[in-house]
């Protein structure tokens, strides 16, 4: 049995979708070798491993601009990456020298939690909410991840449109690979603002005599707050490191009043060292541990991708499709063959269709969708017997996808989500003879099967079978 190939990497991903969009037909030595490669791997597992098998083929004949279309937005991604990063750590570090006071020499202490942390949960909790919005909305980009596309766009001279567009309309995993990419490009930039701030925290009281304060017009109201924010700032180091942690006496001693003058004296070393600390803890390690998350979903979104986009089906029918009939294993046994709604069609005559084309061989024949309590019950009792799995044979011109998916539900239910379901469309002919469906027919059909994103579930339409 072959091996499928290494996992799919988004720059391959990329060129996959970009080379789709040239469009063409393959070849017949190209169809060949992809039903050859894949011999032996069912489902996903056959769809992934034979289309990269196409991608290789396609990128070898592809005009050297579209074949280096992965590497160029992979490289856009990466300088982008760059860029944010260091835009932000000079905006967090700008922020730090912008909450000195000139005057007094020093910072206030309430003011850089709310400016230095304050914000930033402030965006992540909005960053929350969208991305909860937009998945619940089954919308595409967050507001970050456009204006970040957007950018990654620019650079790699993508225009909106073409590869980026399918890719984002076809959904599924490989959507959110790249808008896991986009999100961890985000993160990259949280992380450079946090080093951004520790880098100027540490540099103005290494270089400058740096004073720290806290002011208030309340009697007690402000500093009862300051010491429960910093008591729980502080909680993830505060056993281990106490010198870190400012407690009620510095509190008090650092408030400035109104008859105090002059410039602050340097420190006290517990608040820049609080300081450090709560940037490091709650603002640097939550963005460090956003961009792992980031990273680890697009991998797995990468390592499932299922190609259920209607122009990955439409490519994966044009790919192996004709070469079925060629091919030389035996056809499965132990498949249950479903008359959806009665279609009086002649079994016998479909049997070499079924031999030939579909590689199966139908051990049993019940119907379902039809006014008849017990062909229904027996043919419930058949789904859960069905170990290669299920045809459901339609007519070609009775197609209606709420009806057809509600067979598919009952299919599922009784014989399991493992079990592969082949959708075959015929129009019956005097006697009950299979007919090939209308052209229009077979194009209803593949849009239905296709909306369906079940990677077990394929299409077929009769055609007639040449005499063995």
């Amino acid at each position: 049995m072959p091996r499928e190939r290494e996992p799919w990497t988004l720059e391959e991903l990329i060129d996959f979708e970009a080379e789709l969009m040239r469009g063409g037909v393959p070849d017949a030595e190209l169809r060949s070798e992809v039903v050859s490669a894949t011999r032996g791997l069912e489902g996903i597992a056959a769809r992934r491993h034979g289309l990269k098998v196409w991608l290789e083929r396609a990128r070898d004949n592809a005009p050297a601009q579209l074949a280096a279309t992965g590497r160029r937005v992979t490289g856009a991604f990466g300088l982008a990456t760059t860029l944010c990063f260091l835009t932000l750590f000079l905006t967090g570090a700008g922020a730090v020298a912008g909450l000195v006071d000139r005057g007094l020499g020093g910072i206030h202490v309430t003011l850089a939690l709310a400016v230095l942390l304050g914000t930033q949960w402030l965006v992540l909790g909005a960053g929350l909410l969208g991305w909860l919005w937009h998945r619940r909305a089954g919308a595409a980009f967050s507001a970050a991840q456009v204006l970040l596309g957007a950018v990654v766009r620019r650079i790699s001279r993508t225009r909106e449109g073409g590869w980026w567009t399918q890719l984002v309309d076809g959904g599924g995993h490989a959507r959110a690979a790249l808008l896991w990419r986009l999100a961890r490009l985000a993160q990259s930039a949280g992380i450079g603002f946090n080093l951004g701030v520790l880098a100027a925290l540490a540099g103005i009281v290494l270089v400058r005599n740096t004073g720290f304060f806290w002011e208030t017009t309340t009697t007690g109201a402000m500093r009862a707050g300051l010491e429960r924010a910093v008591g729980f700032l502080s909680i993830p180091w505060a056993s281990w490191w106490p010198e870190a942690v400012p407690d009620a006496a510095v509190i008090e001693a650092t408030r400035r009043l109104p008859e105090h003058a002059g410039c602050l004296p340097p420190g006290p070393a517990q608040w820049w060292l609080f300081l450090l600390m709560a940037v490091t803890v709650w603002g640097l390690l939550p963005r460090l541990a956003l961009w792992l998350l980031c990273w680890n979903a697009g991998r797995r979104a990468l390592d499932n991708l299922d190609f259920q986009g209607r122009a990955h089906r439409a490519l994966w029918r044009e790919l192996t499709a004709a070469a079925r009939e060629d091919a030389d294993e035996k056809p499965l046994d132990g498949v249950l063959v479903l008359d959806v709604g009665g279609t009086g069609l002649d079994h016998a005559a479909l049997r070499p269709f079924l031999l030939r084309r579909l590689r199966v061989n139908p051990t049993a024949w019940e119907s379902v969708a039809v006014l008849d309590e017990g062909a229904e019950l027996q043919a419930s009792q058949a789904l859960a017997n069905a170990p290669a799995g299920v045809v459901l044979l339609a007519e070609g011109w009775a197609l209606s996808p709420p009806r057809m998916t509600a067979v598919l539900a009952r299919v599922r239910a009784a014989a399991g989500t493992g079990k592969p379901v082949k959708f075959l469309a015929a129009n019956a002919g005097p006697g009950g003879q299979p007919l090939p469906p209308t052209p229009d027919e077979r194009r209803e059909w593949e849009r239905f099967t296709d909306s369906l994103r079940d990677p077990l579930a394929e299409v077929f339409c009769y055609e007639e079978t040449p005499p063995a």
